[in-house]
Order: C-alpha cells, then sequence, then structure tokens
C-alpha cells in the first residue's frame, strides 16, 4: 500500500507512524520543525517526510509529487477546539480548506478522515451518525463540512471509498502538554500533588480511548475499507466527567485530590455515543483501561523527561 498521512508530526500522526507495518510505503505531511529528527530517533527511516501547508494550495507540490497514492489518513486539523471561538478563520483553513486543496488534487482509493465527536455539539444524551448535527462551535464547524466536502469528492470520483471518523479523543505518548490526560499524570503520577485545576464546572463528559486502541483501529479500516461513504463514531464507551477522570486518575497514583474550578469552556458536552458499527463491522472494542492507559502514560512520560 502506498499511503498518504497528513498532521503526520502531530500526536496521532507519530502514533500511527509507530503503529504502522514497515512495509507500508509512506508519505508523511509535516509542518513541525522538529518532525525529521523525530523520525530519525523511531527508525522510521522507510518513511518520506513532505512538508506542506494543506491550507495554501501552492504548497502541495511535494505532496502532488510523491503520488499517486492507494490511501490516505488524514489527520491535519487544529488541535485546539476552544482556539476555534478566537480563530474561526483559522479554523476553518485548518480543517476544512486544506482537505478541499488536497482533494482538488490527489485522487486516493480509501480516504479515511478525521473528524470529531464535537459535531454533535448542543446536542443532549444518546448520539450516533444517524443524529441531525448542528454544531454552534466553529470547530465544530469546520469538521461538519470537511465532511461533507468529502462525501462531495467521494461522488465526484476523486475518492472511490470515503470513511469518516467521528473520534471522541485519545491519550497517550507524544500528546500535547496542554491536554488534560498528561495534566493529571504530571500533577498527580509524577509530582504526587494533590490539588489540580479543571477549567469550568467539571461536568463535561470526555470518552476518549489509549491511542493504541485508536491506532488499532485506523489499521482496521485501511485493511478492509468499508465500500462507498462510511461515517462512524470511534469512542472508548465509558464516558466520564472531567471530574470523575481526575478523580479516578488521582486514586491510580495513590493520590486524594483536591480539585478545583476556574472559568468556562466554549462548549457543553452532555452526549454520549451509541453508535455500534466499529464493534459490528470490525470487531474493534477498545482493549486498554483508564488506570492501565494513565500508568502507561505515566511511564513514557518519566523516561521522556
Amino acid at each position: 500500500m502506498k499511503l498518504l498521512v497528513t498532521g503526520a508530526s502531530g500526536f496521532l500522526g507519530k502514533n500511527l507512524l509507530l503503529a504502522l507495518p514497515r512495509e507500508t510505503g509512506i508519505t508523511a505531511v509535516y509542518r513541525s520543525p522538529d518532525f525529521p529528527s523525530f523520525l530519525r530517533a523511531a527508525g522510521l527511516g522507510h518513511v518520506r517526510a513532505a512538508c506542506a501547508d494543506l491550507a495554501r494550495a501552492d504548497d502541495l507540490e511535494p505532496v502532488v509529487a510523491a503520488g499517486p497514492f492507494d490511501a490516505c489518513v488524514f489527520l491535519a486539523a487544529n488541535g485546539d477546539p476552544a482556539l476555534s471561538v478566537a480563530r474561526p478563520a483559522f479554523d476553518l483553513a485548518s480543517n476544512c480548506a486544506g482537505l478541499v486543496n488536497l482533494l482538488e488534487r490527489c485522487s486516493f482509493g480509501t480516504f479515511v478522515f478525521f473528524s470529531s465527536g464535537a459535531v454533535y455539539d448542543g446536542l443532549e444524551g444518546p448520539v450516533s451518525p444517524r443524529s441531525c448535527a448542528r454544531p454552534h462551535l466553529p470547530y465544530a464547524i469546520s469538521k461538519l463540512a470537511a465532511e461533507g466536502y468529502l462525501e462531495h469528492f467521494r461522488r465526484q470520483g476523486t475518492v472511490d471509498r470515503g470513511v469518516t471518523v467521528r473520534f471522541f479523543g485519545a491519550y497517550g505518548p507524544h500528546e500535547p502538554a496542554r491536554k488534560v490526560y498528561t495534566k493529571l499524570v504530571r500533577r498527580f503520577g509524577i509530582e504526587g500533588q494533590r490539588r489540580f485545576t479543571i477549567r469550568g464546572d467539571g461536568r463535561n463528559l470526555i470518552d476518549a480511548m489509549y491511542v493504541s486502541d485508536a491506532m488499532r483501529a485506523v489499521r482496521l479500516l485501511l485493511e478492509a475499507p468499508p465500500g462507498g461513504g462510511a461515517v462512524f463514531d470511534l469512542y472508548s464507551g465509558r464516558p466520564l466527567t472531567l471530574t470523575e477522570l481526575a478523580q479516578r486518575a488521582a486514586r491510580t497514583f495513590g493520590v486524594t485530590p483536591e480539585i478545583e474550578y476556574e472559568g468556562e469552556v466554549p462548549e457543553r458536552i452532555e452526549f454520549r455515543s451509541t453508535d455500534r458499527a466499529m464493534a459490528e463491522r470490525f470487531g474493534f472494542v477498545p482493549a486498554v483501561e483508564l488506570e492501565t492507559g494513565l500508568r502507561l502514560l505515566h511511564d513514557h512520560l518519566r523516561a521522556a523527561s
């Protein structure tokens, strides 16, 4: 397989490159200047790196030149939903324009697009791809628009099999330091501190999985892609409020937490997916329990420090 991975220098991108078989022919699109050194340190000499900003149409020449491709895993995105409120134009360019620019210039047999569970913004209770999504958060709006553009290009024949993954999140090695799981592990597991501050009231739901489970799901989608256009929710199935997450993280490392709350968050997450498609079509069920994943992340952070 000749595979294109966009957003390869991000959290999910790095973990995907590490998880894919070494015989896969991979072109990795990146923007972070330290990405080539990551490839060398990880022994990923078989990965071809292409530096490009997909939001700039005239920046795609090295990507097009590396083709044609059998498949693409599209991970390039604005990774900070809260930033979309202050910078909606940047968010739109990052989450949507880059996908359109790429599909105007390249065709693919299989195209796996990482959307977000945030498209259900504003809904409450059980949700699935059959739910009517009408988000208000700019990040969610741009993700939903990108889903529509992928379906457009599939109908035009640019993509044979378009797979949209409404991803509810992951945690693990290489995630940004600002992410809540890394903050919790550092605070309770490494620093041994009791006090932890949550932005907002702590009632937002989070349903993330350990990153190795997420990468296993990607490999299943690449190895046996569904025909036509398909939309799947990808989630752990064990949603917690942020307060509950902090309490369980503290217990994992033997700490009695003192949780404080400050400020507000731009989105209210009161929905949980009931989509069973990944389990029914691929037999996929996340295997790593929360406490195990937190300890694995702890070990990684210790080793990297």
